[in-house]
């Protein structure tokens, strides 16, 4: 999980903080992070995602990939044979 410094909180807010976390059985900290998660909506979350017409153009395009690569073929062993065969050639 990642780590978030709030730097020149103005001492109300700390305090304002400090009771609201009291009066729910919480840490500042957990409080804190209880305020930010709610904040932070599903709907802002999606907002920075990828439209419905980008994710479709990915689709297409990932489609017409996967169609150009024969049945039964992994490209990931084809890849690593390939490195293989260059360092081997590099030597």
């Amino acid at each position: 999980m990642a780590s978030l410094t709030i730097r020149n909180l103005p001492d109300d807010v700390r305090d304002a903080l400090r009771v609201r976390a009291a009066n729910r059985g919480r840490s500042m900290e957990a409080e804190a992070r209880v305020i930010l998660a709610e904040s932070v909506t599903q709907q802002d979350l999606k907002a920075n995602g990828p439209t419905q017409e980008q994710r479709a153009a990915m689709r297409a395009v990932q489609a017409q990939v996967l169609a150009m690569i024969p049945p039964g073929t992994n490209l990931v062993d084809e890849l690593i044979a390939e490195r293989r065969k260059a360092a081997e050639q590099g030597d």
